[in-house]
């Protein structure tokens, strides 16, 4: 039975929050919910790192784009989600907004690179999954633990999004069982 009441950090529904969302996408779950999700986990994460002088992803965006303004960047990082949360301006609840798996992929990243800067061993396990299981799967972030992952999960650098979903989540279960990847640039810490 579940509890009535709960005390909640925001270190807790952070986590939370990106741990279902990841599960909820590794599943191919229902994509508004795990925008959703991972954009309240990536709000909370983010503005720790910022107070607490973490560099954030934001900051990555920020030098690669000099010329835009804060706002700028928060406007397009946030389109969706201020879409999928707030009324429409003109009162159109026929308003429509195009949401891909890449958006929800891409926001998943963004929300767990922050939350790996924030806590950083600390990370939970789910979290750490995710981020070596898209550095293997996405070409532009190919990192030193691709071939590796390649190499213990056949399929994963070159299969179809389907197919990298589904041996992620097995490689997700590995990892959260108790498992280690002990090859440079992809070990997962328990915590």
């Amino acid at each position: 039975m579940t509890p009535h009441k709960q005390t909640i950090s925001k270190a807790d529904a952070a986590n939370q929050q990106l741990a279902v969302a990841i599960r909820m996408y590794l599943n191919g779950g229902d994509m508004v919910a795990i925008h959703t999700l991972a954009c309240a986990a990536r709000e909370i994460y983010e503005k720790h790192c910022q107070m607490a002088a973490i560099k954030r992803f934001y900051d990555e965006i920020a030098a690669t784009y000099p010329d835009s303004t804060q706002k700028q960047i928060f406007d397009i990082l946030n389109s969706t989600r201020n879409f999928l949360k707030h009324p429409d301006a003109d009162g159109n609840l026929d308003a429509v907004i195009e949401l891909s798996d890449r958006d929800n992929k891409l926001m998943l990243f963004v929300a767990a690179h922050d939350c790996a800067c924030l806590f950083g061993d600390q990370t939970p396990v789910i979290v750490q999954a995710y981020n070596v299981w898209i550095l293997a799967t996405e070409p532009d972030l190919h990192g030193v633990c691709a071939a590796e992952m390649e190499t213990r999960y056949p399929g994963l650098v070159n299969g179809s999004a389907d197919e990298q979903k589904a041996i992620g989540l097995r490689f997700l279960e590995d990892a959260l069982s108790g498992k280690f990847l002990d090859t440079e640039g992809a070990t997962i810490h328990q915590s």
